[in-house]
């Protein structure tokens, strides 16, 4: 920790400045943008303030000291802005108890949460709020929680709610784990690394080195400028208005499609958003047959032992939206096709380059940027998907229903879209300024039923298959499923994964964190499609040389469709031919994987019991 001087001010060195991306988030804010991320948890029942307080306290401020510090900019900007305790910290200050008022339905609430999340942070504390929702009808509660950018991404801001949350069925137990300087400094440490770790994203080692490469990252950038996005309706300049809205949808929905098309969960979200914005515009006569409409993905490049390491570790792809498509399935084929090119294009790679250029700017140079920067178009709207908590969770014994994402305005963009995947639902969360959308209710109607269409179509191509038998009767999952699992870990080379699937010839790989916990799952198409552009202009040399230079997280599914040992057999394998997936993670009460069942595991096990007896 940055040692205090006579002025009680923390002493600037290496692990208590801001890196350059999170100092960024600093310089670009406004009276207009105000840039904290944030989330609406939605709880069953009444949650005494008093004990909500104090496990705050204890776990977040106590765990994560980041939460006791404010961000101090230099004279002039001089260097970027470093951490310092605040003097005069008191978490009375930042969580806050307020009731909306009668009938406390959901009108209330959204107009208490607009107003609550429009507020600016108290730049002279440290930068973060959360608020006690009470007098919600039926007893219920809901948290707000506000947290600058610069403090967190989406990834990290998810984590903070796993921190102060408990699984469903534990006795609340309170995280007292002082941090110590050692361990603040590597905290630190991992966040001022962003540059570096861009450097091991997929060929970005290379991509300065090789003229290749180097073009093909000029002219992925270039093309943002070239081929411009339409302005919509809510790109104009911000007002310092906000208003938020959501939209919750059954996971195994979103599955079930992902796995009919064999696409990813975020190709799906996308997909609906842009149905969503095709109904938006539409109803208000706006032709959308020619519009080129462009969204900010942001790629999460944070691994494992990244884990509640504060600071923002992504980089972006800005994908062409399919804003004009009316028939739903091909929206959705349009949307993973211009994904899976951006991938193999190294979108990502280019955009983290360009990130990391940010490190080598003096400064002040970085700061004047910031305050001068023309609001200038971007993208149309920002779409940032992030995994959440896979299982229901509680504060302080009372269940948490709902866990909704909110998202900061930015550049113009007065209309963008969250997504949080929790327990067996994904919601996606729109936030808008109101001077530009007023009708924002609209917007979520509008996801409801792009999700609903896509839903059906989906069951519509289905209608042809047969049926899946569900069984009402034993046997379990654990009768099924093979317990000795090949594994790989999040930072493991793709190669690897490779060739551990082709020696043990298996198809689906979890891959596991520190503890036993599981990441998500790297299947075989994954490394095919990871490596198909390499398939056109190059040897099975090419082919190494991508694959040994990729990491598993960057092409794993997070949003898993799991089992559980004790559930029926029948149910997970009805679920698989659902989802068109081929295995189930098995995990277990922790959260640890136990086990994995696949198709072979089922023939198996039909096969030895339909054997005649002898």
């Amino acid at each position: 920790m940055a040692a205090p001087q006579a002025d009680g001010h923390a002493k600037v060195d290496g692990t208590s400045r801001l890196s350059a991306l999170d100092a960024a988030f600093l310089y670009f804010e406004r009276p207009n943008q105000q840039l904290h991320v944030g989330c609406v948890a939605e709880v069953d029942g009444h949650v005494s303030f008093a004990a909500f307080l104090e496990m705050i306290e204890q776990r977040l401020c106590t765990r994560l000291p980041r939460y006791r510090q404010r961000p101090l900019r230099t004279a002039l900007d001089i260097d970027h802005p470093h951490w310092e305790p605040d003097p005069a910290f008191d978490v009375r200050r930042h969580v806050h108890r307020v009731a909306v008022p009668a009938p406390g339905g959901a009108d209330e609430l959204h107009e208490l949460v607009d107003s609550l999340h429009a507020a600016p942070l108290d730049a002279r504390h440290p930068l973060w709020e959360i608020h006690l929702i009470e007098g919600l009808a039926g007893g219920s509660s809901a948290l707000l929680f506000k947290i600058h950018h610069c403090m967190v991404d989406g990834v990290s801001g998810a984590q903070i709610l796993d921190l102060v949350t408990d699984a469903c069925g534990e006795n609340p137990e309170s995280l007292v784990v002082a941090a110590t300087p050692a361990q603040l400094a590597i905290d630190q440490r991992r966040t001022t690394e962003f540059a570096s770790r861009l450097g091991s994203i997929p060929g970005a080692a290379t991509i300065l080195g090789r003229m290749r490469d180097a073009s093909e990252a000029i002219a992925t950038i270039a093309s943002l400028v070239t081929e411009p996005s339409d302005p919509l309706p809510f790109n104009r300049p911000l007002s310092d208005r906000r208003s938020v809205a959501w939209t919750t949808l059954r996971f195994d929905d979103i599955l079930a499609v992902r796995g009919r098309f064999g696409c990813k969960v975020n190709d799906v979200v996308l997909a609906v958003i842009v149905g969503a914005l095709h109904r938006y515009l539409e109803a208000r006569s706006i032709p959308t047959a020619a519009l080129r409409v462009r969204a900010i993905v942001p790629v999460s490049v944070r691994r494992d032992e990244d884990h509640l390491t504060l600071g923002n570790l992504v980089t972006a792809m800005i994908p062409r939206l399919p804003i004009g498509e009316t028939d739903p399935i091909e929206r959705l084929r349009r949307v993973a096709a211009e994904m899976l090119e951006l991938k193999n294009r190294g979108q990502a790679r280019a955009a983290g380059v360009v990130l990391s250029l940010l490190n080598g700017l003096p400064a002040p140079l970085e700061a004047l940027l910031g305050r001068l920067a023309p609001d200038r178009l971007i993208a149309n709207t920002i779409c940032t998907n992030v995994p959440g908590p896979r299982q229901a969770r509680s504060v302080l014994g009372q269940r948490v229903r709902a866990v909704h994402p909110i998202a900061p305005l930015f550049q113009s963009m007065g209309l963008e879209f969250a997504i949080l995947s929790y327990d067996d639902t994904v919601s996606i969360s729109a936030t808008a300024d109101p001077e530009l959308v007023p009708d924002l209710r609209e917007i979520a109607t509008a996801l409801a039923a792009s999700a609903a269409e896509l839903v059906a179509a989906t069951r519509d191509v289905a209608e042809a298959e047969p049926a899946a038998p569900v069984a009402v009767a034993v046997p379990r999952v654990s009768d099924v499923m093979s317990r000795d699992v090949l594994t790989v870990g999040p930072c493991d080379s793709l190669l690897a994964a490779h060739r551990l699937m082709c020696s043990r010839r298996v198809r689906h790989l979890p891959v596991l964190g520190p503890g036993g916990r599981l990441n998500g799952i790297v299947t075989q198409r994954d490394i095919l499609a990871a490596a198909s552009s390499s398939l056109e202009r190059d040897t099975d040399a090419a082919r190494v040389r991508i694959l040994g230079g990729s990491e598993v997280n960057e092409v794993m599914e997070t949003h898993l469709c799991t089992a559980t040992p004790d559930e029926l057999a029948a149910h997970a394998g009805a679920r698989m031919i659902r989802h068109k997936i081929g295995c189930l993670p098995v995990v277990g009460e922790g959260g640890q994987l136990v086990g994995i069942v696949t198709q072979a595991d089922f023939v198996s096990w039909a096969t030895q019991h339909m054997a005649p007896d002898d």
